[in-house]
């Protein structure tokens, strides 16, 4: 058990424990409250927590907290875990993360989440783990694709200052602004100048589905959306000059938004004929998406990447969130204040 410390002025008794499977109704309900705390619309029902979470080959049960009161009522959840690889093809065994963290509105809140934050940490350390990134990081997360604001790439948005607050409360520390672009696919006209137009010329864009020739990691954590890669192709002879993939949320799964494509961005050249290939391909793959019907399409990125920023904004891409992803160095000492469950 967690009894609350006199310093919180409350009597109340807190256990932790891990998900068991009729939790599923109890995670819903906290994250509708905690997302409705700060004006979030975000939301999470029991069905996509079956259907897109909790079935993934690689979620553990115990990587996923509850925080009980002494009546048995779930207030606050923790999933944790090893954070992607940078190429997103496995898992790490240096970086940990913390995939979400959500409590609803209590007077011993902030208790509650350091409970939960501290436990976390610990077992990601006793994994070998040596440092921690929250909420969610760009390509490392694995969990709550489609579903969580900016996709679960952002780190924290800035609207939610009770979980700015819990995260720096519990040692950790600003790593990375991100921000989320969306570009409206109803008005979208692709960018034309003399280079666009020689580039047209000389290349074709192909369309591949990316079902089967990502690897398992990728095919796993995608495993609820649909994929999509669209190539430039030099003429003369054929040869693929470069690629960018896109995913969507299965359109049969009630909850999330399958209308707006997500682009997974690659690395951005260096030299400007092939900035200009990128920009082209990205355009053209737009367009196609356009006689699919699509909303929008939404990207997460570096708010330190210019090159990145540039990009964007020459293909009318609008910031429409700004977050920051937290980082904690787990060779510190955890578990300062907690106590045997």
């Amino acid at each position: 058990m967690f009894p609350s410390s006199s310093g919180f002025g409350m009597s109340n008794v807190w256990s932790i424990r891990s998900f068991l499977n009729t939790d599923t109704p109890s995670l819903a309900h906290i994250w509708s409250d905690h997302h409705s705390a700060y004006g979030s619309s975000s939301r999470c029902n029991s069905s996509l927590w079956d259907q897109c979470i909790l079935s993934k080959a690689y979620f553990s049960p115990d990587h996923l907290l509850l925080a009980i009161d002494p009546h048995g009522e779930a207030h606050g959840l923790i999933h944790f875990g090893a954070a992607l690889a940078e190429d997103g093809k496995y898992l790490s065994g240096d970086t940990g993360m913390i995939h979400r963290l959500c409590v609803r509105p209590h007077a011993d809140e902030d208790r509650i989440a350091k409970l939960l934050l501290e436990r976390a940490c610990q077992h990601l350390s006793s994994e070998g783990l040596n440092r921690c990134l929250a909420v969610g990081a760009l390509e490392a997360s694995s969990f709550y694709l489609g579903i969580a604001e900016g996709d679960n790439r952002m780190g924290v948005s800035a609207a939610d200052q009770r979980l700015q607050h819990w995260l720096s409360d519990g040692r950790f520390k600003p790593h990375t602004p991100t921000e989320c672009w969306e570009v409206s696919l109803e008005s979208f006209r692709p960018p034309m100048d003399r280079m666009q137009i020689s580039i047209r010329r000389a290349c074709t864009i192909s369309r591949v589905l990316d079902e089967y020739q990502s690897n398992w990691w990728i095919s796993t954590v995608l495993g609820h959306c649909d994929q999509v890669r669209f190539s430039l192709v030099s003429r003369g002879p054929d040869r693929t000059e470069m690629e960018v993939m896109l995913w969507y949320p299965d359109a049969t799964i009630r909850g999330v938004d399958s209308a707006t494509a997500r682009l997974k961005l690659p690395s951005i050249p260096d030299d400007e004929e092939n900035r200009e290939r990128l920009i082209h391909l990205i355009a053209e793959s737009l367009r196609q998406l356009q006689t699919e019907r699509k909303r929008a399409v939404r990207v997460v990125a570096s708010a330190q990447n210019p090159s990145c920023t540039r990009l964007l904004q020459r293909l009318n891409f609008r910031t429409t969130d700004h977050g920051m992803i937290y980082v904690r160095d787990l060779s510190e000492a955890v578990g300062d204040n907690m106590q045997g469950s």
